[in-house]
């Protein structure tokens, strides 16, 4: 499976909050990555990635968590928990058809696919035909 393959929008659940952690993966250039990880009403958590050569897996290059907002209080234990997994430095993306597992420090964690976005300009094309459909008028 390409790389490209990982790039996307994914979640992560846990009965540790009380929403999901949202996570985007870009691949910016060449062997430079990008997961940038949030819950919502919480902070932005970044790690910057190098693919590394002739191996598999990843290699961190900096992390960074915004830390300017109060996390409500039901998300608060699962952003500290998801912050500490992501400062041991992810060390490999492996997806498996909607699934993708994120490892770091040796843990791994198992993320699904979020395609909300995908459900949202889907159910706006469905409008827009409807509309489109109902083109006479009398």
């Amino acid at each position: 499976m390409s790389v490209k393959a990982l790039e996307g929008d994914w979640q992560f659940v846990s009965d540790k909050g009380y929403d999901p952690v949202k996570i985007s993966i870009k691949n910016i250039v060449g062997s430079d990555w990008i997961v940038a990880c949030m819950i919502p009403k919480g902070n932005m958590m970044a790690s910057m990635l190098k693919k590394v050569e002739d191996e598999e897996g990843f290699k961190l290059v900096n992390f960074n968590c915004s830390n300017k907002k109060e996390t409500p209080k039901e998300n608060k234990e699962l952003e500290d928990d998801f912050k500490t997994f992501l400062e041991k430095g992810i060390s490999n993306l492996v997806r498996d058809d909607k699934n993708l597992i994120i490892t770091a420090g040796g843990e791994g964690r198992m993320m699904t696919q979020d395609d909300v976005l995908k459900k949202q300009d889907e159910a706006k094309n469905a409008k827009l035909s409807a509309v489109r459909g109902g083109g006479r008028f009398r």
